[in-house]
């Protein structure tokens, strides 16, 4: 049986998905715990093995028993988060009410971690294929050049989104903190 560790801040969020009138919390709870549903039902198909499971404000940490998987391991598990996010997108955008909320919060959820940044599953995958193709350093090189291109890029969608709306900074926010999550802790 695995761990189970629940950080302090993600208790933070019960509050706020019983206080929101609109549910949109909830869905996105729902949608985040959709998506890391899919990564543990690859890691457990795989027999890969749960030794610790951490929740945290920015989704879940799933600490594996076999340390190293095979590329195609890597990329099955990276990859299927996402995919039961698109599943849920279409099995459930032709309901209403709490359903339109979950396909959408799943859909944008999906599409923001397929993107091609490291410690995102888009960006874990792209570097499982670069490492099986390419020598270690060079599938090292050119997955952090992908993620600052791609980061660099949602930087600049970020200013153009804020200018012309004035509040909106959420896509900003995000990029900074991936940024700093993957070249400070290099």
């Amino acid at each position: 049986m695995p761990k189970l560790k629940i950080s302090l801040f993600s208790l933070l969020l019960i509050p706020a998905v019983i206080l929101d009138p609109s549910g949109e919390i909830a869905a996105t709870v729902l949608a985040a715990t959709a998506h890391e549903i899919g990564h543990l039902a690859v890691i457990i198909a795989s027999g890969i093995g749960i030794k610790e499971l951490r929740v945290t404000p920015y989704g879940l940490e799933i600490g594996t028993v076999r340390k190293y998987r095979s590329f195609t391991e890597e990329i099955a598990v990276s990859c299927a988060g996402c995919t039961v996010n698109f599943m849920s997108f279409f099995l459930f955008s032709r309901f209403t009410g709490f359903a339109v909320s979950f396909s959408y919060a799943s859909v944008t959820l999906g599409v923001l971690n397929a993107l091609p940044v490291l410690s995102l599953d888009g960006g874990e995958a792209l570097h499982a294929v670069f490492s099986a193709l390419l020598p270690y350093k060079t599938a090292e090189r050119l997955s952090y050049t992908v993620s600052f291109i791609t980061l660099l890029a949602m930087w600049i969608i970020a200013a153009y989104i804020f200018l012309f709306s004035g509040y909106n900074y959420s896509l900003f926010i995000m990029s900074v903190w991936l940024f700093g999550k993957i070249y400070c802790s290099r």
